[in-house]
């Protein structure tokens, strides 16, 4: 397990758990603590032990309420465009999520708002329980949110779910976020044993098919990549190609006629 002031990371069997650290903030993030974020969901993915992520805040009230205000207000507004735009922490955080090579799921308790709205985005899965609330308040900042972040709401949610979030620029809760997609799951008060259960779940799941799954996700929603032509499609060929030889093919067919479960080795 790799502790800091700010980010706990636990690795567990088959998966891993980043722990956003600041309850006093309610989990706002700084430069340092995206910084981390970025860094060991990098390194997770280097060493290949974990075969999905779990991102969380500590404390029953925040996922994340977004960028911390306090700092940003004690900065001049070009640092600020550095924090959350093109090149800075917040975008190379959200980077490190989308190019993690298995699912990322968000565990949303509490308050999700802002930056820390756009991260739970930037999870494959989002799951939350009892009083979630999700919004993008930047109106009431009197901000224009980064044209990026924007683009990752039409791109997972829709134009529709997108104008109501940016126009409003209120906190919509549980039963509204499930309706809208935001919300993938929605399980009773157990949410933490629901999350790892649905995590250790995923894990055990042949690494190959779920790497090239997410691969060929992630190039459709940048590059229409279902095209025969499209840039990244001789790439998910090759992968899906790869696992249809590979050995845990083989170990799946077996396990089902057998009639017990695939012990998949990645390989």
């Amino acid at each position: 397990m790799v502790e800091s002031p700010e980010l706990v990371v636990e690795e567990r069997d088959g998966f891993a758990v980043l722990t956003l650290n600041r309850p006093e903030r309610r989990n706002a993030l700084t430069a340092s603590l995206l910084g981390l974020l970025a860094i060991e969901l990098d390194r997770l993915a280097e060493e290949g032990g974990a075969r999905c992520a779990v991102i969380r805040g500590t404390g029953e009230h925040a996922f994340s309420v977004g960028m911390d205000l306090n700092a940003m207000a004690a900065s001049t507004p070009e640092e600020n465009q550095r924090l959350i735009g093109p090149g800075g922490p917040l975008r190379l955080a959200i980077a490190s999520i989308e190019e993690f090579p298995y699912p990322v799921i968000a565990m949303v308790r509490g308050y999700a708002a802002g930056a820390g709205c756009e991260l739970a985005t930037a999870c494959d899965l989002r799951i939350g329980c009892g009083q979630v609330l999700m919004g993008m308040p930047p109106a009431k900042l009197g901000i224009v949110y980064p044209p990026e972040g924007i683009e990752r709401f039409v791109a997972t949610y829709g134009l529709a779910t997108a104008r109501k979030l940016f126009y409003t620029a209120r906190y919509f809760e549980t039963e509204e976020l499930s309706a809208m997609g935001m919300l993938d799951f929605v399980c009773g008060e157990e949410l933490e044993g629901f999350t790892m259960e649905l995590a250790r779940d995923i894990a055990s799941l042949a690494p190959l098919s779920m790497k090239g799954h997410k691969s060929a996700l992630r190039a459709i929603v940048r590059e229409g990549a279902a095209g025969e032509d499209a840039p990244e499609r001789a790439a998910i060929d090759e992968m899906a190609s790869m696992a249809m030889r590979s050995a845990d093919a083989s170990e799946g067919l077996k396990a089902f006629l057998d009639k017990r479960p695939p012990r998949f080795k990645g390989e």
